[in-house]
């Protein structure tokens, strides 16, 4: 793996195989306060972000190192439902990698996982809601409702 930008004495050395620690100092938060947001995604050449409705299968070794270290470093790690389901996303887990690091920002030892569902169309039952180490959190929206349609009767229990 090479760093292209910053230009630093990183970018002449060639390529290398980079350490955990080196990968979490180059992505490491900025200094000082604020929100911070990070994206990561794979995409092949024409665009498309799955190869027969996944997206592993166009990510390499250092693609998945890389999506690692950032997990480790997260607070929330956000997924979409269909990934959810198609890929079967399992909890985050304590990395002892990153555990001093995250003790040191005030962090738990395992990113909370959050999904974003429209229809709320989850297997609850999947060990990324009955087994993780900090709770799943799933984020929606208001129903949408035809116009004219009465509200629904029920709630589901957890709500």
């Amino acid at each position: 793996m090479r760093q292209l930008f910053p230009v630093t004495d990183m970018t002449a050395a060639g390529d290398q195989e980079w350490s955990l620690d080196a990968l979490a100092d180059a992505y490491a938060y900025p200094e000082g306060d604020g929100p911070w947001l990070r994206a990561n995604m794979v995409s092949s050449l024409d665009g498309a972000g799955q190869h027969e409705g996944r997206s592993q299968p166009l990510s390499s070794e250092t693609d998945m190192r890389i999506f690692g270290v950032l997990r480790g470093l997260a607070d929330v790690v956000v997924v979409g439902a269909e990934t959810v389901r198609l890929e079967g996303y399992r909890p985050a887990r304590a990395r002892e990698a990153f555990a001093a690091r995250r003790a040191a920002a005030g962090q738990g030892p395992a990113p909370v996982i959050a999904v974003v569902s429209a229809s709320l169309s989850l297997d609850f039952s999947l060990p990324l809601f009955t087994e993780p180490l900090l709770p799943t959190l799933v984020l929606t929206g208001p129903p949408r409702r035809p116009s004219g349609s009465r509200p629904p009767v029920r709630r589901a229990p957890w709500c």
